[in-house]
C-alpha cells in the first residue's frame, strides 16, 4: 500500500495569482498607446517596461505551477488567490507611477493604486493638473477595473476552469450570478461594462466639445470621467474635480452616470435583455429612489434655510 504525498496547494495558488497578474500586465499596454499617440516617449518606455515586468512576472508564475493547475482549490483558498493577486498586483501596478516622477514615495503609488482599484477615490499625486496622458489612463483604468474586479478581469479572457473560476470569483466578494458558471457572468460583465462605457464615452466627448474642449481632449476626458462615474470612483484628470469645467451639462451627465453605475450588473442585465420591470420590483432602486429623493429635500431646505 502506497500512501500519496498530498499535493501543496501553494503552487496551484500560484498559477492563478500568476495569470491575473498576466492581465494585469497586458492592460499596461493601453496607456502606453495613449502615450505613444501624444509622443510622451518617457512615458511610453516606462509602461512598456513595467509591462515587460509585470507580464514576465506573472508568466513566471504560470510555468512554474502549470503542472498543478489541473488540482481543485477549496474555497478559503480561492480566497487566497485573489487577495495574493490584490497585494502582488497592487505593488506591481505601482511601478508606473513610481518611475513617472509624479509620488514622493513608492508607498504613495501604492496607496493610490490600491485606491483605484478599491474604487475609493483618494490620491496622493502631485501636480495633477500636468500628468502625462498615459499615466491619467493608468489611473482611470485602474479604477475602471476594480469596480469589475480584478478577478473578474482574468476570469473574461484567461480561465476556462469553471470549479476554480468561481471559487476565486466568491474569494473577491462578488455575488451576481447572471449565469450558471463564473467564467460566462465574469464575461457578461464585462460586455455590459464596455456597452456603457462606450455609449457614456460618446455622450460626454459631446458634452465636452459644446462646453469648448478640442475634439481628443474631450474624447480622453470624457472616457475618464466615466470610468470614474460607472466605477463610482471619484477619480478626476484634474486637481477641481468635476469644478474644472464649470459645466452644469456636465455635472449633470456625470451624476446619471455615477447613479447608473452604483446598481449592481443583475439589475443592468435584467434591463439589458428587456426585462424592464426589474427597474420597480428591485429593492436597491426603490431603496436607492426614497434615500436619494429624501437626502435631496433635506439638502435644498438646508440650502433655503440658509439663503443660499
Amino acid at each position: 500500500m502506497t500512501i500519496e504525498k498530498p499535493i501543496n496547494k501553494i503552487y496551484p495558488m500560484c498559477y492563478y495569482i500568476g495569470l491575473i497578474i498576466t492581465a494585469l500586465g497586458a492592460l499596461q499596454l493601453l496607456p502606453a498607446l495613449v502615450s505613444a499617440f501624444y509622443s510622451e516617449w518617457r512615458i511610453l518606455v516606462i509602461f512598456l517596461a513595467t509591462a515587460s515586468i509585470t507580464v514576465l512576472a506573472g508568466i513566471g508564475m504560470i510555468f512554474g505551477a502549470s503542472r498543478y493547475k489541473s488540482v481543485r482549490l477549496s474555497f478559503g483558498e480561492g480566497t487566497v488567490v485573489a487577495s495574493g493577486a490584490w497585494l502582488l498586483g497592487t505593488l506591481l501596478c505601482a511601478l508606473p507611477y513610481y518611475f513617472s516622477g509624479n509620488y514622493l514615495s513608492y508607498l504613495d503609488c501604492c496607496f493610490d493604486v490600491m485606491s483605484g482599484l478599491t474604487t475609493t477615490g483618494l490620491c496622493l499625486v502631485q501636480d495633477m493638473d500636468h500628468l502625462s496622458n498615459g499615466i491619467n489612463m493608468w489611473r482611470h483604468l485602474l479604477t475602471f477595473v476594480g469596480g469589475q474586479g480584478m478577478v473578474v478581469l482574468a476570469l473574461t479572457f484567461l480561465m476556462k476552469d469553471q470549479s476554480v473560476a468561481y471559487k476565486m470569483y466568491v474569494g473577491e466578494g462578488k455575488d451576481e450570478k447572471l449565469f450558471p458558471n463564473a467564467v460566462s457572468t465574469s464575461r457578461q460583465i464585462w460586455l455590459i461594462s464596455l456597452i456603457y462605457l462606450a455609449i457614456g464615452t460618446v455622450v460626454m466627448t459631446i458634452a465636452f466639445i459644446f462646453e469648448g474642449l478640442a475634439p481628443d481632449r474631450a474624447f480622453l476626458h470624457a472616457m475618464w470621467i466615466f470610468m470614474s462615474a460607472w466605477s463610482t470612483g471619484g477619480f478626476a484628470p484634474m486637481s477641481q474635480s468635476i469644478l474644472y469645467y464649470h459645466s452644469e451639462l456636465v455635472e449633470l451627465i456625470t451624476v446619471v452616470f455615477f447613479v447608473i453605475g452604483s446598481f449592481n450588473f443583475a439589475l443592468h442585465y435584467a434591463v439589458l435583455t428587456g426585462n424592464r420591470s426589474e427597474l420597480r420590483r428591485n429593492i436597491e432602486t426603490v431603496t436607492f429612489s426614497i434615500t436619494l429623493t429624501t437626502l435631496t429635500l433635506i439638502t435644498l431646505l438646508g440650502l433655503m434655510k440658509n439663503n443660499v
